[in-house]
């Protein structure tokens, strides 16, 4: 397989960082995202997402400006897919980082064993029903904008015994 990296120089590399760094800054204890991220990060992000290769080098590439800023609010107006495809880079690389995990206290994900007689707990407290009941919201990537689907608000609640 090809280095999902072979597009990113040294430059486009700088630049993820330092919009990394706007995106994720340095805060309550946390590292900030540029700080993190790096060649390993990327090339586990981009092994796992090989769909986001070509959008990250598209949005990191010549042409833009150079000031991070500027290059986040053209991509946000213009091409938000792109900008997308960047964020989630940025965001999946930042919490596959080990100290990241330390530092949140989260281990990754641990196997559990399920009992599939009974119901989770936060069925049984009904913590989803308003999310359920509210039905799909998402982000359109190719447009920006926020979609919503239409059902009514009884169709996904589960029933529960009271």
């Amino acid at each position: 397989m090809a280095d999902p990296l072979a597009g990113i120089g040294e430059g486009q590399h700088a630049l993820l960082g330092a919009i990394a760094d706007q995106l994720i800054p340095e805060a309550h204890g946390m590292p900030s995202a540029g700080a993190v991220i790096d060649a390993k990060r990327l090339r586990f992000v981009l092994m796992a997402r090989p769909d986001l290769a070509e959008p990250l080098v598209a949005a990191l590439a010549p042409g833009l400006s150079a000031d991070p800023g500027a290059r986040r609010a053209a991509l946000e107006r213009d091409w938000p897919d792109l900008m997308a495809a960047l964020v989630n880079v940025i965001v999946f690389a930042y919490y596959t980082d080990k100290g990241v995990r330390d530092r949140l206290g989260y281990p990754g994900q641990e196997a559990i064993t399920l009992q599939s007689w009974k119901l989770p707990q936060y069925i049984e407290e009904g913590l989803i029903d308003t999310v359920l009941a509210r039905g799909a919201i998402w982000r359109d990537p190719a447009t920006g904008t926020t979609a919503i689907e239409d059902r009514p608000a009884h169709a996904m609640t589960p029933n529960r015994q009271a």
